[in-house]
């Protein structure tokens, strides 16, 4: 009979250092599998969802680079909203994880309703879109923001961390390139027996089913063991602590810009890839192949990251996963048309990279957490992650929404032979703008990223005496 993992009398410390916990296999696969799911469905969205909306439910491709803006901009609004409500809140339940469990059916719902596509005239398209788009947005922040904040009171033990984001993103990236795989051609298959929409939906339908299957279950493996800050009723969190802790404090900038950056090379190459594929290289054929190659080495590139981060370090190797990133990206310009082989090859180099970049980021990422509540005296995790969470839908706007509206302006037609400039900006796009991305990105970070191992254990030891002050006085 299995134990209770959310039993105190069965939590394992590693150290005698305040929140230094083990984490059973059970709970890391759980929580892991929470990401498998999530990415069932919205990597169809950063996969697919572009090239859905121009090829398959027809919408003009300068209309889709301007839903994906204001789209944004909106969540420039509600993700701060999301991470003050988290920190403003204490469920008895449990501060995080109840959101996963709450928000799983919505979600999946409105998964299918985004990858339906019904007959309305072509306004009330875009008003379908633009709806369903929305909503699926905030439904994913609802669940996203809690869950990559629970980690932070799961253990306060770095390689117990990294253990578990290392294992959370392998689990991510495998349901990517279930999902590369699934979407195109399931709904190849279905076009037997129904039109290429209505395969899109079904396909959707069947993996939402998986997906709320799963993050049901997962939700309650997670445990909460570091209790929560107590609440202040008369200094509660508000929107002005987001922007306080985003221009103030530099490691919590500094990780919004490396998100920034590599969600941005990752939207880029995911928003591009079919168009590429399909005209660039005229191998249509293919393209399930060519977005599976974004996603499949980057499964191996995650398992290498608590090896090289005893080797290299975390800044090391962030700044290795950008180098193979950018290596790749210059790869893939240098190929002709005809060297499908060498685009996969090219493909394959970022994406391991990419894997490297995922393990690490994740687990990097509390590190600010510690260091901006030493600086603030507020542990306000939900509010970092938005900012995380911003970084990734800003990257959203660079990724989706600019290599949408320059295809538009070079001329770009659905389902017809593409100009040579039209050809020209489809390449450029997938191959030089996230290089460009990838390497600004390396520099800002690798000059003023100073936050490394030995200063977060000194952070928090210094935090738990702070805290222990308070208790006593």
């Amino acid at each position: 009979m299995s134990k209770n993992l959310k039993d105190p009398a069965n939590w394992v410390k590693t150290s005698s250092q305040y929140g230094y916990y083990k984490l059973e296999k059970r709970e890391i696969l759980g929580y892991s599998s929470v990401d498998f799911a999530m990415n069932l469905v919205f990597q169809c969205i950063a996969l697919y969802i572009s090239y859905f909306y121009t090829d398959i439910f027809g919408l003009k491709a300068s209309h889709v680079a301007m839903l994906f803006a204001v789209s944004r901009l909106w969540d420039a609004i509600n993700d701060p909203m999301m991470g003050t409500i988290c920190e403003r809140l204490n469920p008895k339940k449990g501060k995080y994880w109840i959101y996963i469990m709450y928000g799983a059916i919505p979600f999946g719902v409105v998964a299918v309703l985004t990858y339906t596509t019904p007959g309305f005239a072509y306004n009330m398209k875009l008003v379908w879109a633009a709806i369903t788009y929305n909503l699926l947005n905030m439904l994913y922040t609802f669940i996203i923001q809690p869950y990559i904040s629970a980690a932070s009171l799961m253990t306060n033990d770095q390689d117990e961390r990294t253990k578990l984001q290392s294992t959370r993103m392998m689990f991510a990236q495998s349901g990517g390139v279930l999902c590369a795989i699934m979407l195109p051609n399931l709904s190849g298959f279905f076009t037997r027996y129904m039109t290429l929409a209505q395969g899109y939906m079904v396909t959707t339908v069947i993996m939402a089913v998986i997906m709320v299957t799963i993050l049901l279950w997962a939700s309650h493996q997670i445990v909460e063991r570091v209790p929560a800050p107590p609440i202040d009723p008369n200094n509660k969190a508000n929107i002005k602590d987001v922007f306080t802790l985003l221009f103030t404090v530099g490691p919590v900038f500094l990780m919004f810009v490396l998100f920034l950056g590599v969600y941005t090379l990752s939207q880029v190459q995911s928003t591009m890839g079919a168009y590429y594929i399909k005209y660039y290289a005229g191998r249509e054929d293919m393209l399930s192949w060519f977005s599976m190659m974004m996603m499949l080495p980057s499964v191996f590139g995650v398992p290498c990251v608590p090896f090289l981060t005893k080797k290299i370090k975390k800044k090391g190797t962030v700044m290795l996963g950008l180098a193979l990133a950018a290596a790749g990206s210059l790869l893939l310009y240098l190929m002709p048309p005809s060297a499908i082989a060498g685009m996969m090859a090219s493909r394959g180099v970022t994406a391991f990279g990419y894997g490297i970049l995922m393990g690490i980021l994740w687990s990097i990422i509390t590190d600010p957490v510690e260091y901006a509540d030493l600086k603030t005296g507020k542990r306000y995790t939900a509010i970092v992650m938005t900012l995380i969470g911003l970084g990734i839908k800003f990257a959203m706007i660079i990724g989706g929404s600019l290599p949408t509206a320059v295809l538009s302006a070079s001329g770009y037609v659905a389902n017809e032979a593409q100009t040579e400039s039209t050809l020209a900006a489809i390449r450029n796009l997938t191959s030089l703008l996230p290089l460009a991305v990838v390497v600004v990105t390396m520099v800002i970070f690798g000059a003023f990223y100073h936050l490394n191992e030995e200063k977060v254990v000194e952070i928090q030891k210094q935090i738990a005496e702070r805290n222990a002050a308070r208790k006593s006085a």
